[in-house]
């Protein structure tokens, strides 16, 4: 088992989730399809602009002080299994009806690994029931209730079905932004922790609509993710040709994402990042280059690790994200 490369101060809480995590093996499948393979430079530019999503939401419920509903969409990326061809979400919003203006609003991505809401819920609901923003959350492609069959739980069997999943989320993403914006919400915005906060991160550099950004545990590049971080330690590199190699194509494929190679947001101001100086799976390094790219963004610290930003530190996650959207207001 290759081990982290490089020393760092990296949280107690990182090392237990990677020894937790390290059974589910990432890729164990190999690399997949090669036409995906090859298309994924191309469709990492989003060349081409949004369309809304088409959401068919159902019945509201009320659970105290927020009102839930869950809805469904056509998904807006091409190639994608039949299982995954319908996007689900949920929609969490203040149950005390809005005057005036409609209120702000987040798509909230999810992390590696999350399938289903009810994580999201927990560190996403307080918006809505405290601060009055709707949170609206999706189910990535190859999770959850759009799993292809025979895939474990959390684990892409495939670099090819990553990439698909990968696409497929910031597609979406722009197609519920453009849904909000068509349903009169004024002030937008997109977050996510670790893999969410990447997505969130390349779905407002492509989107052509300013946004309030939350980004909490992601950096310019997901490619030390997967080639050095903690994460890589449930790669399964002997399905993909070996380490020295492998590493090398995966940084290849994936670094078509970095952040460098997009326009900043159209509002980097209301842009904040979260970091973990003792993070084991997003070194400290890559959030600063994030914050050096995206200039006017505010980056903000916490003495904790990877998992620990998500388990301890929630509260201060939150007020990442109404400060994001108090900015983009002002």
């Amino acid at each position: 088992m290759s081990a982290v490369p490089r020393a760092r101060s990296v949280h107690w809480l990182d090392h237990a989730a990677a020894v937790l995590t390290r059974r589910r093996r990432l890729f164990a499948g190999g690399w997949g399809d090669e036409g995906v393979l090859e298309r994924a430079p191309v469709a990492a530019r989003f060349a081409e602009a949004p369309r809304a999503a088409g959401v068919t939401w159902g019945r509201a419920r009320r659970e105290g002080p927020v009102e839930v509903t869950d809805g469904w969409f056509a998904a807006a990326c091409p190639g994608l299994p039949p299982c995954a061809s319908t996007a689900f979400v949920r929609r969490i919003a203040p149950a005390a009806p809005e005057r005036g203006r409609r209120r702000p609003v987040y798509v909230a991505l999810a992390a590696s690994g999350e399938e289903g809401f009810a994580s999201r819920t927990r560190l996403w609901r307080p918006l809505a029931a405290r601060e009055g923003i709707e949170v609206i959350l999706l189910e990535n492609a190859m999770y959850g209730l759009r799993r292809p069959a025979g895939q474990r739980a959390t684990a892409i069997r495939t670099v090819a079905e990553h990439l698909m999943m990968n696409v497929a989320t910031v597609e979406e993403t722009r197609a519920l932004v453009e849904h909000l914006a068509g349903e009169g919400y004024e002030r937008i915005g997109v977050v996510g922790f670790s893999m969410g906060a990447a997505a969130a991160a390349l779905s407002a550099a492509v989107t052509a609509r300013p946004l309030a950004v939350a980004i909490i545990g992601a950096g310019r590049s997901v490619v030390p993710v997967f080639t050095e971080g903690m994460l890589s330690l449930s790669i399964e590199f002997e399905a993909l040709g070996g380490a020295a190699a492998a590493r090398a194509r995966l940084g290849a494929l994936f670094g078509a994402g970095d952040l460098d190679r997009h326009p900043a947001p159209r509002r980097p101001d209301a842009v904040v990042i979260v970091g973990g100086r003792r993070d084991g799976y997003v070194f400290a390094e890559q959030v600063e280059e994030l914050h050096a790219l995206w200039g006017a963004s505010e980056l903000r610290w916490l003495d904790t690790g990877h998992a620990g930003a998500v388990v301890y530190q929630g509260e201060a996650l939150r007020r990442a994200a109404v400060d994001a959207m108090e900015r983009l207001g002002s």
